[in-house]
């Protein structure tokens, strides 16, 4: 395995573990404090780690233009904005596992924006496992229509098709932008801008809500989030999607629901309902089923494998 691929798997592993874990530490923070309370301080730390170690480093963010400070404000919107907003919102009301379920169809949604924008061709195949997709996730939204606080477990479940659309975005867009910037210049200022964009409505929940009292597990999970789910794994991913196809790239995030549902059994004691488990594997079936050969469709033919990696370095 090169240094380059050993870089990518690694990244991968670093993003798959903590995104994976974060529905769970999500769910332990909601139990104390409110959605953008939560959403706003974990940005807003993470922001001030990446401080911190530019600081440390002295190494500087890259300097940008006018029009890449607007495009990553345009790309924040997504992703953290539009992501956790939907996420941590929906997942007041679901189960974390219903939750990754759902977020597994992120690859084969790339797949289809990708399509639509000109940027690979879908063939019969990928359409075939898009519709699969879309089946699996209505088997989770259906199997998992029971009664939820604050509004019911359906509207959870939408709330995180509503993720799925914000984060094909960006990984559509993103990949772009870090391939020409640099993956930490790309996510310093998008977790700044999230916590920016995220403090008005923090602010409005703290007047109603008043300051949380966090527990020793609530705070343990905010910084878990902070350090692991968006320090780490932000840098991480955008550092993988530098050096990978955005379609390859998000393909690989068919594993988050694995780790989510074995940590929310574990520390949750969540279960999936048949159905919901039935809609799971058939997400997790589409997106691992072989593609068509499009350009932009293709499942990635191995982690550590020198072509794979090859290919996407420098891809679109």
């Amino acid at each position: 395995m090169r240094k380059t691929d050993f870089a990518v798997a690694a990244a991968l592993a670093v993003t798959l573990f903590a995104w994976g874990l974060s529905y769970v530490w999500t769910k332990i923070a909601l139990a104390e404090m409110g959605p953008f309370t939560l959403a706003c301080a974990r940005f807003s730390l993470a922001t001030g780690l990446f401080a911190l170690a530019f600081a440390v480093s002295g190494r500087r963010p890259r300097p940008l233009s006018r029009a890449d400070h607007g495009r990553l404000f345009l790309l924040s919107l997504l992703q953290p904005v539009g992501h956790f907003a939907f996420e941590t919102c929906g997942l007041v009301l679901t189960s974390a596992s219903a939750a990754a379920c759902i977020v597994a169809a992120i690859p084969l949604a790339v797949v289809g924006l990708d399509a639509a924008l000109g940027r690979g061709r879908a063939g019969l195949s990928d359409l075939a496992r898009v519709a699969a997709s879309m089946a699996g996730v209505a088997c989770v939204v259906a199997g998992g229509a029971g009664p939820g606080p604050g509004g019911g477990k359906l509207a959870g479940d939408l709330l995180m098709v509503g993720a799925v659309a914000a984060t094909a975005g960006y990984v559509v867009a993103g990949g772009a932008l870090a391939r020409r910037l640099d993956a930490l210049t790309v996510t310093f200022v998008q977790l700044a801008w999230g916590a920016v964009l995220f403090a008005p409505a923090c602010a409005f929940e703290l007047a109603g809500r008043g300051w949380p009292q966090l527990t020793a597990s609530a705070a343990a999970a905010l910084a878990a989030l902070t350090v692991l789910a968006s320090f780490a794994a932000f840098a991480c991913y955008n550092f993988v999607l530098a050096r990978l196809p955005a379609a390859r790239a998000a393909l690989w995030l068919n594993a988050v629901p694995v780790v989510t549902a074995l940590a929310a059994w574990a520390a949750l004691g969540e279960r999936l309902s048949p159905l919901e488990a039935a809609g799971g594997v058939m997400v997790l079936a589409a997106v691992a089923a072989p593609a068509s050969g499009g350009k932009s469709a293709g499942a990635p033919r191995g982690l550590g494998k020198g072509p794979a990696f090859r290919e996407g370095k420098g891809a679109r």
